[in-house]
C-alpha cells in the first residue's frame, strides 16, 4: 500500500466514479483502474464494487476510507513541515559568537533575519572563540562566528570583517592625555586581560613577545565585559 494508491482510492470513493477521479488526478481511467486493481491486491480483497452505472465501497472501503483520509493528511503535512524547513519558512538556527560580537553587531544581523523568516528561531550561544569552534565541529550550531582557525580542516571559513586592538585607559592617566601610545609605554603599566585560552590573550601575546617580551598582566576575567 502506497500513498499513490491510497489518494487514487480516496479519490474514487470522494467521486463515485472512475471518469472523475481521473480528472481530478490527471490520470487515465484504465491506469487508474490498474492502481486500484494492485491496492485491492495488496490488502487481499475487493474495496470497491463497480456496475456499469456506479461505483460504490464495499465493507472493507467503508473501514479503509477514514484511515486513509487520515494517512494522507499526515502525508501532506509532513511533507510541508519539512518543504518550510528546507525554505527557512519555519526551524531554529543556532549560532556560535564570541560575546564581544553577539553583544554588539549580532542583533542587527538578526533584526533583519528575523524579518527575513520570522518562523525561523535563533539560539545564540556567546561563548568564547575555542568553544565556538568546537561547537561548530561537533554540529551543535549550524554557524560560527570568531577568529580565523588555524586549522580549517573539515571547515568553511569566510572572512566578515578586520578588527583591530585597542588599549584602554584611566581617564586620570598621563598616557589617556597623548595623542599617540607606543608599546614600551604600554608594557610598563599592569595589563587587565582575558584568561588564557582566550584568543584575544594568545593573539596579544604572540605579537608583543617577539618584539617586547611578556606582557605584565595584573587582572584576569573570562568574559570581555568583566
Amino acid at each position: 500500500m502506497n500513498v499513490k494508491q491510497l489518494r487514487a482510492f480516496v479519490a474514487v470513493a470522494k467521486y463515485q466514479s472512475f471518469a472523475q477521479a481521473g480528472e481530478h488526478l490527471h490520470v487515465s481511467q484504465p491506469a487508474l483502474s490498474l492502481t486500484i486493481k494492485a491496492l485491492e491486491e495488496n490488502l487481499g480483497g475487493a474495496l470497491l464494487t463497480r456496475t456499469t452505472r456506479s461505483v460504490s465501497l464495499t465493507a472493507e472501503g467503508e473501514v479503509l476510507l477514514p484511515l486513509a483520509r487520515r494517512l494522507l493528511a499526515d502525508w501532506d503535512d509532513t511533507e510541508e513541515m519539512l518543504r518550510q524547513r528546507f525554505t527557512l519558512q519555519l526551524g531554529r538556527v543556532s549560532v556560535a559568537a564570541m560575546p564581544a560580537f553577539a553583544g554588539n553587531l549580532l542583533p542587527h544581523s538578526l533584526k533583519v533575519f528575523r524579518q527575513r523568516y520570522p518562523k525561523v528561531n535563533v539560539t545564540v550561544h556567546d561563548v568564547i572563540n575555542e568553544q565556538v569552534l568546537e561547537l561548530v565541529r561537533h554540529r551543535r550550531v549550524e554557524l560560527g562566528i570568531g577568529f580565523e582557525p588555524d586549522n580549517t580542516d573539515g571547515l568553511n571559513f569566510h572572512p566578515l570583517y578586520l578588527d583591530r586592538f585597542v588599549a584602554v585607559l584611566p581617564a586620570d592617566s598621563v598616557l589617556a592625555q597623548q595623542a599617540q601610545v607606543s608599546w614600551a609605554q604600554l608594557l610598563a603599566e599592569d595589563f587587565i586581560a582575558l584568561q588564557r585560552p582566550s584568543a584575544v590573550r594568545l593573539l596579544l601575546e604572540q605579537n608583543v613577545a617577539s618584539r617586547h617580551g611578556k606582557l605584565a598582566v595584573a587582572f584576569e576575567s573570562h568574559q570581555l565585559t568583566t
